[in-house]
């Protein structure tokens, strides 16, 4: 199956995951009309707890998006990165045709596959900084063949690449204001509880005021919640991820030979 089916696949649940719960809240809706347990009268303050929920998920999304924007940027980069690496040190035979170059350029496949398999599976970071440290032990023994300026480049190539995999890693270990998620989640929770609760007529219109307010409440948390981390994509439900297509184009056998 390929990247795109499995994005769409990813789509349709995330929908159907949101559907899933719309169906149980009006379900329950159904059965407190029932029951006669509606014990709440919808007046101004409830307008105020709808509009303060949205607030602060609006709040949320703003704070997610900024690490989402700046993680668009990374595969890019790395991958630009890696391909200048390469074709650096392929071009050292134009200056030195009997240097030996070939264990760098195995080195640099290596990792490279190494990097696209730790963004697409969250793989230990630790042993990929491993692999990075002997690919820059390899290019730092070419510095008696490089002239100064060629090997101050591959350096700060090296020194980009490594900023980029810490600054992935932390945007995957870091949760943007947790006890703001909390509050998140218990304020959503309460607000459908109470809209289950209340009392209004008529019936019909009650169940789609509430399905509707559940939908852009529980969908935007959900969103929020995938877009906190957009570099998960070997979690089955994460929907929104970056594009890892330069780099799976940078790992390409051709790329780095």
């Amino acid at each position: 199956m390929n990247v795109h089916a499995m994005d769409l696949l990813r789509r349709v649940w995330f929908f159907g995951r949101v559907g899933l719960l719309l169906l149980g809240i009006e379900a329950c809706r159904v059965l407190v009309h029932r029951q006669h347990w509606e014990v709440l009268t919808p007046n101004p303050l409830f307008s105020a707890l709808v509009a303060s929920g949205v607030f602060l998920l609006g709040f949320l999304l703003n704070g997610v998006l900024t690490d989402d924007k700046g993680g668009e940027k990374l595969p890019g980069e790395l991958a630009a990165a890696l391909e200048c690496i390469s074709l650096e040190v392929q071009g050292l035979l134009l200056l030195q045709p009997d240097a030996e170059v070939r264990g760098s350029l195995a080195l640099l496949a290596s990792f490279s596959e190494a990097l696209l398999a730790w963004m697409q599976n969250a793989g230990p970071t630790l042993a990929l900084l491993e692999r990075l440290n002997d690919l820059q032990l390899a290019i730092e023994r070419l510095g008696c063949l490089n002239p100064a300026p060629l090997q101050a480049r591959l350096l700060l190539e090296l020194a980009h690449i490594r900023r980029g995999v810490q600054r992935i890693d932390v945007i995957r270990s870091t949760t943007f204001v947790p006890s703001v998620y909390a509050l998140a989640y218990i304020g959503t929770g309460v607000l459908t509880v109470g809209l289950v609760l209340s009392r209004i007529e008529p019936f019909a219109e009650s169940l789609f005021f509430i399905g509707v307010i559940s939908l852009m409440l529980i969908k935007l948390l959900l969103l929020i919640t995938d877009l906190d981390n957009p570099f998960g994509a070997g979690h089955a439900l994460s929907v929104e991820n970056v594009s890892l297509l330069p780099v799976a184009a940078a790992a390409e056998p051709s790329s780095t030979d």
